[in-house]
């Protein structure tokens, strides 16, 4: 036998035995199983809500200003002070509408004297006139003494409107200087707390220019909380909804109210910033609006709050998590694993989520597993030992 024919039949033997060994090897090496992670259906109580963050601002912030120009003489306020409605805030150097007002009246006295001359005039020439009248009928007088005396009752008589219209006007006159005279004297128009005081006594304003700010002042027994909702949250969201509220100073300590109404145009709008062009990248927000009391004042303007509304809920449902629930939204199903070990997929029909947790209204039982993930035996062994770390030498 010659040495090429050894080495064919060597070769056909290795073939054959690595043929052998792989096939044995197929039937004897461990299947690569299917490992189901599960969680069971539970009973409890769910709750979809809206996280979003507010600002506390007053319901009533009026901002009192000066309609009379000069120095301030007096301020009678401070910051933080409380006041009553009529209360005297300040008082504006009323010299130059004080001189007014007496100007005005001694030209008003002026037009009485001589209106009261006038009505006597009057009163002399329309006897003149009449007694003319009386001697001409009896043809004692001459046609021109008639005349002259009848010209002389209409004068007086156009003298008397002129007075009382110079009257009238002067009293115009003057109730415009007293009410001049009393801009000079700022009163607060509420009751309420000065939250600012953008003036210093001795300050020369100017209101011919525009309205100077004497006092801000706020009535903060009563707040209001500008929510921002997320135009993605806005259709769940609903006035009468329950919401809860803290401030950021108190974390600890949640108020609960309900939602008052909900602005029909976003922020920008609100604020009177809107141009109908809101770029891509702007994250379109609406102002939900709670009013809330305030008795002990710990809510001050300009305070950020962390609010939860409840959109919707449900108590004492069958409930699986999210992941569990696969397909469409109109044909959705889970995949319940049996005590046989086998998946049974099962159509249901979907409630209230809460992100984490869905309401299972039918198509589950209370108990049964349902499957949330599934990987092989190898996965399995591949991440336990990823999770072990590499061996140590």
């Amino acid at each position: 036998m010659t040495l090429f024919q050894n080495k064919k039949r060597l070769f056909i033997y290795l073939v054959i035995l690595l043929s052998a060994g792989a096939v044995l090897y197929h039937w004897l090496r461990p299947k690569d199983e299917v490992l189901y992670i599960s969680e069971p259906v539970t009973l409890q109580n769910i709750q979809k809500v809206v996280n979003a963050t507010g600002e506390v601002k007053a319901i009533e912030l009026v901002t009192v200003g000066a309609q009379a120009s000069g120095k301030i003489e007096k301020l009678h306020v401070v910051v933080g002070q409380k006041v009553k409605q009529g209360e005297m805030i300040a008082e504006i150097d009323s010299s130059t509408q004080q001189n007014d007002v007496d100007s005005t009246k001694a030209q008003l006295k002026s037009y009485e004297a001589q209106l009261n001359a006038a009505q006597v005039a009057l009163r002399i020439a329309q006897k003149q006139y009449e007694r003319m009248k009386s001697l001409r009928e009896q043809d004692a007088a001459s046609e021109e003494e008639l005349e002259n005396t009848e010209d002389t009752y209409e004068t007086a008589k156009s003298r008397v409107i002129e007075l009382e219209a110079s009257i009238e006007e002067a009293k115009i006159a003057l109730s415009t200087a007293e009410t001049n005279l009393g801009y000079t004297k700022i009163t607060a128009p509420l009751d309420g707390t000065i939250v600012s005081v953008p003036v210093k006594q001795g300050q020369t304003v100017n209101a011919a220019m525009n309205t100077p700010t004497i006092v801000q002042i706020a009535d903060l027994s009563q707040m209001e909380i500008l929510i921002e909702i997320s135009e993605g949250d806005i259709a769940y969201v609903q006035p009468g909804q329950k919401v809860t509220y803290s401030t950021l100073a108190d974390l600890n300590e949640t108020y609960e109210t309900t939602l008052r109404s909900i602005d029909p145009g976003l922020t920008l709008l609100t604020n009177g910033e809107y141009t109908e062009v809101v770029d891509d990248s702007e994250a379109i927000y609406y102002y939900g609006r709670l009013v809330v009391p305030n008795p002990e004042e710990k809510l001050r303007i300009g305070m950020t709050t962390q609010n939860v509304i409840y959109v919707a809920g449900a108590e004492n449902v069958l409930t699986v998590p999210s992941i569990a629930v696969k397909g469409t939204s109109t044909d959705p199903y889970v995949e319940v694993l049996t005590a046989a070990g086998t998946l049974e997929r099962r159509p249901v029909v979907t409630g209230v989520s809460d992100g984490l947790n869905v309401e299972i209204k039918s198509g589950v039982q209370q108990g049964e597993n349902v499957v949330i993930a599934q990987m092989s035996s190898s996965e399995a062994s591949d991440k336990a030992t990823s999770a072990r770390g590499p061996r140590r030498l």
